[in-house]
């Protein structure tokens, strides 16, 4: 799935993925030449070389500048209701998603478009929008999603009743545990990974959309049945699923053995899958038995610009143009992230 968390329904456009440490920069030379005709994006260092592999064609296009400055994400945020007053602050650079809306609510970044709007789902749009205000452009969203052996399972299961089914099937029977099965696991004794069942059963942490603490959900009869349903499923399961240290790397160590039909894990995984030489698919978590969506924490980041920027005509043709199709495309497969168009 170092995240900023916040619950949401994740519908993801699939691939590979791990944690992208996002940032931003802003020398304050650089800064203060834009003009429109120059604009600075600030990323950290494992960010530029990508932002330079995909700038040429933006630069000729427009007929502009694109000057690439390195700095961590946080320490230019930090800076910016400091550095934008003096022109020091970069044009473009990323935010965290629960950051986008305190941001745009005190006038730091600017009220942007979304030129890919329907190429993003409506539970991302979401995470970049405040009172009905865009306030950024979505780049990338870290959350939880299903993993399945293509050589295992025909066909992705899209409902937990298909995934009960599988768990019926002699072929994911847990050999040292006869009754046992491996069919499909989930590490539910990380309430991070538990909380979907539970939110998509109708608990929740905090009320009024996680804004009123004195309405603790946790206790609720959603709860009590998402949780109930849970014991169902560790009545099928070997005994190291209810380990809570070693659960998660029981589930692993199944699924890279090639015996684990599908599970639930992060973006984070797939790179260990793949060095397995594992032949998976990565899938939205399929639908509860009320019907419901599992409903997982997710964080990420946003392309934002800065309200003190005097190009900002020029630093929206680039939000439109990093968070493309493409080029989402290209930064997926540079830093294993999950394409979000």
């Amino acid at each position: 799935m170092e995240l900023e968390k916040a619950s949401v329904i994740g519908t993801l456009s699939l691939a590979s993925v791990l944690t992208l440490t996002a940032c931003a920069s802003g020398g304050s030379k650089d800064a203060k030449e834009t003009d429109g005709k120059t604009i600075v994006v600030s990323v950290d260092e494992g960010y530029a070389d990508y932002i330079k592999s995909i700038k040429g064609e933006f630069e000729k296009e427009n007929k502009v500048t694109v000057k690439v400055n390195k700095e961590g994400m946080m320490d230019t945020l930090d800076k910016l209701s400091t550095d934008g007053p003096t022109g020091a602050s970069p044009d473009v650079f990323l935010a965290p998603y629960d950051r986008v809306g305190g941001l745009g609510s005190e006038g730091q970044i600017a009220e942007v478009t979304l030129g890919n709007s329907k190429e993003f789902d409506d539970t991302v749009k979401k995470l970049v929008t405040i009172d009905g205000k865009t306030y950024g452009a979505p780049d990338v969203i870290e959350t939880l999603v299903t993993y399945y052996n293509k050589d295992l399972v025909a066909d992705a299961p899209k409902t937990f009743t298909e995934l009960e089914a599988l768990q019926k099937d002699p072929k994911f029977a847990f050999a040292s545990e006869p009754g046992k099965s491996v069919g499909f696991l989930a590490k539910w004794t990380d309430f991070y990974y538990g909380y979907g069942l539970i939110a998509g059963y109708g608990g929740y942490i905090f009320g009024d959309k996680g804004t009123k603490p004195s309405d603790l959900g946790l206790g609720n009869d959603g709860t009590v049945e998402g949780l109930n349903y849970a014991k169902q499923w560790y009545g099928t399961w070997p005994q190291g699923m209810k380990d809570t240290k070693k659960a998660g790397d029981f589930i692993t160590e199944q699924f890279i053995s090639k015996k684990a039909g599908v599970i639930i894990d992060g973006p984070w995984a797939a790179s260990s899958f793949k060095d397995a030489g594992v032949n998976f698919g990565v899938m939205e978590i399929p639908t509860l038995t009320n019907g419901k969506k599992y409903q997982p924490f997710a964080g990420g980041k946003a392309w934002v610009i800065s309200n003190y920027s005097k190009g900002k005509t020029t630093a929206q043709k680039f939000l439109d143009y990093v968070s493309n199709a493409e080029n989402q495309n290209v930064s997926m497969i540079k830093h294993k992230k999950f394409q979000l168009t």
